[in-house]
């Protein structure tokens, strides 16, 4: 073989030896990209934080969503809204009583709105009869007595408040202590725009 036909074959050699290496150092830097890539991938899918959702009142105002296990609402709150429907569920008269005890009803739950009715069944028949009218106050400061999950049911809160109870007619006018034992649970806000319900009434 010729001298120079060697020189040129060594040429070539060295060339596609070159671009041998430089095609793997190409692969070798795609390889560690890709690597890198699907690093951050993992990365993202293992570490991205979840989306954060909420609520919003009536008025606008951005409420945080609660697990139903969950307290949701401050004690003062819980206690001025039972406070509110313990006179919404005893303030009404022999003419109106009807209209008015339907104010109560977005207080209740299903079963606490049946409860409730079945316990005032007999007073509206007195109340209609003898033509009163009833006026019940909170007469104390009310308590949160018991409060906790319980199963089936989500968060339950127990509130007792003293109450009293003024029954007006013509000639005379009566009043009558008792004690108001509401216990409360959880409930969508489509359903009450507090999110709670009083499942049970009882007045004792």
């Amino acid at each position: 073989m010729s001298r120079a036909r060697q020189q040129k074959l060594n040429i070539s050699n060295h060339f596609y030896r070159d671009r041998y290496k430089s095609i793997i150092m190409a692969l070798l830097i795609a390889l560690a990209v890709l690597l890198v890539l699907v690093v951050l991938v993992l990365y993202q899918v293992f570490h991205r934080p979840l989306p954060l959702f909420s609520a919003r009142s009536a008025s606008g105002q951005q409420m945080p969503l609660m697990a139903s296990n969950q307290p949701n609402l401050l004690s003062s709150t819980l206690i001025r809204w039972a406070s509110k429907a313990a006179v919404a569920a005893y303030t009404f008269d022999f003419v109106n009583y009807n209209k008015q005890i339907a104010l109560a009803r977005p207080y209740f739950t299903d079963a606490g709105w049946e409860d409730y009715q079945n316990s005032i069944y007999s007073l509206i028949e007195t109340i209609a009869q003898n033509q009163l009218f009833v006026n019940g106050v909170v007469s104390g400061a009310p308590v949160i007595s018991n409060q906790g999950e319980l199963p089936g049911r989500g968060y339950v809160w127990r509130i007792q408040m003293p109450f009293l109870v003024t029954y007006q007619s013509a000639e005379r006018t009566s009043r009558k202590g008792f004690t108001v034992i509401i216990t409360m649970v959880r409930v969508p806000t489509s359903v009450n725009p507090a999110g709670i319900g009083i499942d049970q009434f009882v007045m004792s």
